[in-house]
């Protein structure tokens, strides 16, 4: 790709970052978001404007060519990045600014209304990954049940048009195999069952092992094993009782 291309696409981001932040300063947001992903990925600026076009739904039919023929994302960014090399005026940019300021309203409302109905997308597909998770056993029904209230009603909230932090709860609810819902720390179990192995020995840390495995593993094993030495230390106090 040439120069000429990522100068094309550097374009079109600027529009987008007049449309978000028409209020706010939209070429300090984009140069800071180009910044923090060529210092925490690409190490290079050209890649970094690549990934940031794509993630705005901008399209660059050389980078989707190649990942058809199966390279990675990454792959085809730096690939198609490489001969390039980013040589924007701020003079030029300047004249950009002038020009897209005088867009209509309108068109910024249809930008916005097309990301917030991305977004009500990517909750709806957290949903399924979710309920995909939980049908597996691998959260359970507690976090399930919270982390689906909290994304309907994040869902319903932009489709009234109200403030949502939607990137952050995004983030937080993307949720890996094997792992626990990042929003909802686990519950500690209550320290009365350690009450049960006094009592009831190693019957006793069999039964709190059981109930707090899944909320804290090192307590559940505490009670086990405190359940062993109680029944040793019961053992030992009745032979000496009958010596």
């Amino acid at each position: 790709m040439s120069c000429k291309e990522i100068e094309r696409i550097y374009k079109k981001l600027v529009q987008r970052y007049v449309n978000y932040y028409h209020r706010g300063r939209p070429l300090w947001m984009l140069n800071k978001h180009i910044e923090a992903c060529t210092k925490g990925q690409w190490k290079a600026k050209e890649p970094a404007i690549l990934d940031l076009a794509l993630r705005e739904d901008i399209e660059i039919p050389k980078v989707k060519e190649l990942i058809e023929k199966g390279k990675t994302r990454k792959e085809a960014i730096l690939q198609i990045s490489k001969n390039m090399r980013f040589q924007v005026s701020e003079t030029k940019v300047e004249k950009w600014l002038k020009g897209l300021k005088k867009e209509t309203p309108k068109v910024a409302g249809e930008v916005a209304k097309q990301k917030v109905e991305q977004q009500i997308k990517e909750y709806q597909k957290s949903i399924e990954r979710l309920t995909t998770l939980f049908s597996k056993g691998e959260i359970n029904e507690e976090s399930y049940k919270r982390a689906i209230k909290t994304i309907e009603r994040n869902i319903d909230q932009l489709r009234s048009g109200k403030e949502v932090s939607v990137v952050d709860e995004r983030k937080v609810m993307t949720v890996e195999p094997r792992t626990t819902l990042l929003s909802y720390p686990p519950s500690n179990p209550s320290k009365l069952w350690y009450i049960v192995p006094f009592f009831f020995g190693i019957i006793g840390g069999l039964i709190g092992y059981v109930a707090v495995k899944d909320e804290d593993e090192d307590m559940a094993m505490i009670l086990l094993m405190f359940g062993v030495f109680m029944t040793f230390l019961n053992i030992f106090a009745v032979w000496l009782f009958f010596q």
